[in-house]
């Protein structure tokens, strides 16, 4: 059986349930006549605020990270130290983090956050700044590894216990809510600190504001903790659709996508296919919905060729819901009201 994510927590509330009252997601919405009654998660009071998107909460259970053994702490994906661990770094015993070279500009009354993705930082540029922060990284034991020049690999004790948020969750909203807080979170904040003095008048900044270009004055941390146990990948991967998860700024799934193929494989890996609006369709978020319509349509079509059922997964801002469609339930038009508000409560 194939396994369909839609992802579509980087899309504003309002923006994705105006896309379903106004009929943008008509052939999911057919689609769901399909289903029959599946899983999911409670919605929170507060859910949009939780650090970790619907996806990610989903996909830390797909991979076994809720399992006692593991031993994480709630709201904590530790997609760094499974980077780390695909790489073959240490991870059982060292806490790792994935951290981004970002643009934060301070307003009068809130932080933003310029999209990593579009940030245009090359890797010539991208050494040059990791070389300027390396000297004060060693001297307060923190390891660091450029992985490519938008995307650092962290390591550090203290980052065992931190809660933080994908960057693709701040963009277009007050990027100081999604800072990484606390007591635990207190060396990372004076390391912070200490870069952006570094990085204040470097020449890499320099150059990039003669040319116009917006400076990188921080690191963005996400995916912190430890992994006790390497999971297994219970996935099968198509490369050319990994490569287009990269499309935005959903930094955390660009990380698992690196990662996941080189974990052993379970016993019984499946094709697993992730769809986002900005990857369908930059633009709009209308046009992004309406592009996401049609390929959601495509992909569940081509995994019924194959298999009488297909997983969907449906995570939104809020919360993600897990249902089976089968080929066999199409018929069942009465579901097609109970669709459009199960598309909009996500």
């Amino acid at each position: 059986m194939h396994t369909v994510l839609i992802d579509t927590s980087t899309l504003d509330t309002d923006a994705w349930e105006q896309a379903v009252r106004g009929g943008a997601l008509a052939r999911l919405q057919r689609a769901l006549r399909m289903r029959v009654p599946g899983g999911g998660e409670h919605l929170g009071e507060d859910a949009q605020a939780a650090w970790l998107s619907p996806a990610e909460r989903w996909m830390r259970r797909a991979l076994g990270l809720d399992e006692p053994e593991m031993r994480l702490p709630d709201q904590q994906a530790p997609w760094g130290a499974l980077l780390a661990a695909a790489s073959g770094l240490p991870t059982q015993a060292q806490a790792w983090a994935l951290a981004w070279p970002v643009h934060l500009l301070l307003g009068r009354d809130s932080l933003s956050l310029h999209d990593p993705a579009k940030l245009d930082l090359g890797a010539q540029q991208a050494q040059a700044l990791r070389d300027a922060v390396l000297p004060l990284l060693q001297e307060q034991d923190w390891q660091v590894r450029v992985l490519r020049p938008g995307c650092w690999l962290l390591g550090h004790e203290s980052l065992r216990a931190v809660r933080t948020a994908d960057p693709s969750r701040a963009i277009g909203r007050n990027a100081a809510s999604w800072m990484p807080g606390g007591e635990s979170a207190a060396p990372w904040r004076r390391l912070l600190t200490e870069i952006q003095m570094v990085w204040l008048q470097h020449p890499v900044n320099e150059q990039r504001n003669r040319l116009g270009l917006p400076e990188v004055n921080a690191l963005w941390l996400h995916g912190c903790g430890v992994l006790p146990m390497r999971p297994a990948n219970p996935f099968v991967l198509d490369a050319r659709q990994v490569q287009a998860w990269s499309a935005g700024s959903c930094a955390w799934l660009d990380a698992v996508g690196a990662a996941l193929p080189a974990l052993p494989a379970s016993r019984h890996p499946h094709p697993l296919h992730v769809l986002r609006p900005e990857a369908a369709a930059p633009g709009s978020a209308q046009a992004a919905c309406a592009a996401l319509d049609r390929l959601a349509e495509q992909r569940l079509r081509d995994a019924l060729r194959e298999h009488a059922a297909v997983r969907l997964v449906l995570a939104g801002t809020r919360a993600w819901v897990d249902l089976e469609l089968r080929r066999a339930r199409a018929w069942q038009f009465w579901h097609d009201a109970g669709a459009r508000a199960l598309l909009a409560g996500i």
